[in-house]
């Protein structure tokens, strides 16, 4: 007998009816190398691809990022005192670097090694925050120090002295001078508490002081905090301008050569910016001045052409908003900022605090990207013959940039993309598969990993990765053990691991410790991640 069919049922279970979902479908998901730098602003929908959410102890670079060196202990101030601020003498074939702790004034060029201490140059102090800049006239360089506690400090090139001194008509007296500059052969000084300026006669190191009062001028009160010369054009020139900086983030512009006369020094505007973060916190950066304030990295040549308001939108610091106004809550004001030319690099620094702490900024000034440092207690930076060094806790000076530990210890350097969703927004994805390439001399040790909806922890990482001795370079490795004829170009490195991260938008990462005597010569390049995409989220 035929039977008749029936129709089809849901197939059942213990559980109920089964569910026939989308089946779903792998992909990979490519992050190129991170060329943005550091980026912390932007909401997870408006990620740039090329930007990193963790550039931790990497440097930004053309190509990329690249792991800092390591750290060695240089030199050890007699007082035991933080070191508070760092400035170098170089006059001909002469090049000095001295650092300052709230007593003293400790030559570091070549100090003795730790822990034997480095006696002073100049002891007796009654202030750290040093501001130093230097002036040659008659045959003699004049490195000029204030510090607005202490009589003013000269050096040249071989001892310090006090004389010739400077004379004031009003009562006032050196150590009330905290910050000066050089102006058309002039110098310019700038008197605690007070809304003063004075100055010098034409290439005068010491002598009869005139005052230049801004008190019309800066409508907003405060003190004067620092000053510059500053052009239009790329360096110096005809076009120089001589600009004041108060406290309360008033700019004074004035055009001219002669303070004395109205008609040939003229006011050329008064301007307004976030509160300044310190008298040594501003840099040259080609044509243009860069100044750190509580709205960010301002360029001067922006002052001129936006209210304040506008000014943050063309901050340099942009991209790290947040970490910088959360370290300019944290610590007020006594930042430093520091180039490094030949690596074309700055390092911001700021006070010891309790809120961002063991953390330095840090800029590549022809790319405009950032990244950050850390575990080097980093107060103040200046560089010597080309190399790195600051000033930390306890008077420790320090190089860096050197060797592939700090002080013996190892470091880890930690990469995390942006994040980037893996199909339609809102889809679940599922990280499976990282796989991330690198340029190095030699084959590192990389933890890759996976994170999700903007989770920007990274995992520990103890497998240590030494730097090849046949990958030093002249004058660099170590005399008698690296090898000079060694691997000089980089090589290229891949690694594939299995990672794991579920979530709307996804990141890839790695972390890399390093560790040994010869500093790491590795860039991290793309990466691509193989990506499981579901049902949209509800």
């Amino acid at each position: 007998m035929r039977m008749k069919p029936k129709a089809g049922r849901i197939a059942q279970s213990n559980r109920g009816a089964v569910s026939i979902g989308r089946q779903q479908t792998s992909q990979p998901v490519t992050f190129p190398a991170p060329k943005g730098g550091l980026v912390t602003t932007a909401d997870m929908a408006s990620q740039q691809p090329g930007s990193a959410t963790v550039l931790r102890n990497f440097l930004p670079t053309l190509m990329g990022c690249k792991i800092r060196g390591g750290s060695q202990k240089k030199g050890l101030a007699a007082d035991g005192g933080d070191i508070k601020s760092a400035f170098k003498y170089k006059y001909g074939s002469t090049e000095k670097m001295f650092m300052a702790t709230q007593t003293a004034i400790y030559n570091m060029t070549a100090p003795v090694a730790p822990p034997t201490t480095t006696a002073a140059d100049v002891s007796g102090m009654s202030g750290g925050d040093w501001c130093a800049f230097q002036h040659t006239n008659a045959g003699t360089s004049w490195l000029v120090c204030l510090n607005g506690a202490n009589d003013r400090q000269l050096y040249n090139g071989t001892s310090w002295t006090t004389s010739p001194a400077i004379t004031f008509s009003d009562g006032t007296t050196m150590p009330q001078l905290n910050y000066g500059w050089l102006f058309k052969n002039r110098e310019f000084f700038l008197k605690n508490g007070t809304l003063d300026a004075y100055y010098l006669a034409v290439n005068a190191v010491g002598g009869a002081a005139s005052v230049f009062p801004l008190g019309g001028v800066m409508k907003r009160g405060g003190a004067l905090l620092t000053g510059f010369s500053w052009s239009l054009e790329s360096g110096d020139g005809l076009n120089d301008m001589c600009v004041f900086v108060s406290t309360e983030g008033e700019i004074a512009v004035y055009a001219g050569d002669d303070p004395s006369s109205a008609s040939s020094f003229a006011l050329k505007g008064v301007y307004q910016i976030g509160k300044p973060l310190g008298k040594n916190a501003w840099i040259r950066a080609g044509g243009d001045i860069l100044i750190a304030t509580t709205d960010g990295l301002t360029p001067m040549s922006q002052v001129f052409q936006r209210d304040r308001q506008a000014l943050s939108l063309v901050s340099v610091s942009r991209p790290i908003e947040d970490d910088w106004k959360k370290a300019a809550n944290a610590t007020g004001t006594g930042w430093t900022m520091k180039q490094w030319p030949e690596q074309n690099l700055v390092f911001v620094a700021f006070p010891e605090n309790t809120v961002v702490t063991d953390t330095t900024f840090v800029l590549n000034v022809l790319t405009g990207k950032w990244s950050t440092v850390t575990n080097w207690k980093a107060l103040c930076y200046e560089t010597l013959q080309g190399g790195l060094f600051f000033g930390s806790l306890d008077g420790c000076v320090w190089q860096g940039d050197t060797t592939g530990t700090d002080d013996g210890l190892t470091f880890s350097a930690a990469y995390l993309s942006q994040f980037t969703p893996a199909g339609q927004f809102g889809q679940r994805a599922n990280a499976a598969l990282a796989h991330m390439y690198f340029r190095g001399k030699s084959r590192p040790k990389v933890r890759l990993f996976a994170r999700a909806d903007y989770d920007r922890s990274t995992p520990v990482f103890n497998a240590v990765t030494e730097g090849d001795a046949s990958s030093s370079e002249w004058d660099v490795g170590l005399w008698d053990v690296a090898i000079w004829d060694g691997v000089s170009e980089l090589q290229r490195y891949d690694f594939r691991q299995n990672v794991r991260a579920t979530g709307d938008m996804l990141a890839v990462g790695c972390v890399i410790t390093s560790g040994g005597d010869f500093k790491l010569d590795l860039e991290v390049d793309l990466a691509t991640m193989q990506v499981s995409v579901g049902e949209p989220s509800a």
